[in-house]
């Protein structure tokens, strides 16, 4: 019916296998992996390492739905390798975390080659810190948006009313981070205590076919097993309602 995603942390579960194990734990198939699977990156990893991470996949029944890169979008060989590997793995997305006055056509172009969606997300401390810098960068880039509610809040504007009711991103969305955080502070806090309006934005993305994913992330700080359970389980309750 709907799609979740998880990313979880190492604090949590160290390697690979363990964190599929607390993917199954908290209901969720569709896993996030940030960089690294077992200390080496997947453009790094020999045939038998990519076959042991292929084999565990099947095993526990997930898949991964998003690859995050800090790779430079210049490294061609790099990004050969690490589109080649997500295939075989049949990785359904990858973030990329471009720098000001990067060319990403080629890193486009392998994504359209591999049939793998590229994604860019919002963060306040890049220059793609808004709506409107996300639709720049993506722009005739076969390229999607993870939106980001808890980093719109630390700009200081309303993530619902401000950042996605006016925007030109809302058809390029397929993620939404499922996150809360306070204006005041900047702090992250536990979902619907803060000013994220993911209840509005899941509400109208919903409204609209939403057919993405809400993904859930160690957002808050040493964040523990059973505040992932208290997001999530808050999180469809809300979805219950709606």
């Amino acid at each position: 019916m709907y799609n979740f995603s998880i990313e979880i942390s190492d604090k949590i579960a160290n390697d690979f296998e363990s964190k599929l194990k607390t993917a199954t734990t908290l209901g969720i198939n569709n896993i996030e992996v940030v960089d690294k699977i077992n200390g080496i990156s997947l453009h790094q990893m020999n045939g038998k390492q990519l076959e042991e991470i292929r084999d565990l996949l099947i095993d526990y029944g997930k898949r991964i739905v998003l690859y995050t890169t800090y790779l430079d979008v210049n490294d061609k060989e790099s990004f050969n390798l690490l589109f080649r590997r997500a295939l075989t793995l049949n990785v359904k997305g990858i973030k990329i975390v471009p720098k000001e006055n990067d060319d990403i056509s080629f890193v486009s172009k392998l994504s359209k080659t591999y049939g793998i969606p590229l994604l860019i997300e919002n963060n306040a401390d890049s220059f793609i810190k808004d709506e409107t810098a996300l639709k720049d960068v993506i722009a005739d880039k076969n390229a999607y948006v993870i939106f980001n509610p808890f980093e719109i809040v630390r700009t200081q504007r309303h993530p619902f009313f401000h950042a996605y009711y006016t925007s030109k991103i809302k058809n390029n969305i397929s993620f939404l981070r499922i996150n809360d955080g306070l204006y005041n502070t900047h702090e992250p806090i536990m979902l619907y205590h803060g000013c994220a309006e993911v209840k509005e934005l899941a509400s109208i993305m919903l409204s609209r076919s939403f057919d993405g994913y809400f993904s859930f992330t160690p957002y808050l700080p040493d964040m523990t097993l059973e505040q992932y359970k208290e997001c999530i389980d808050t999180f469809k309750k809300q979805l219950k309602n709606m």
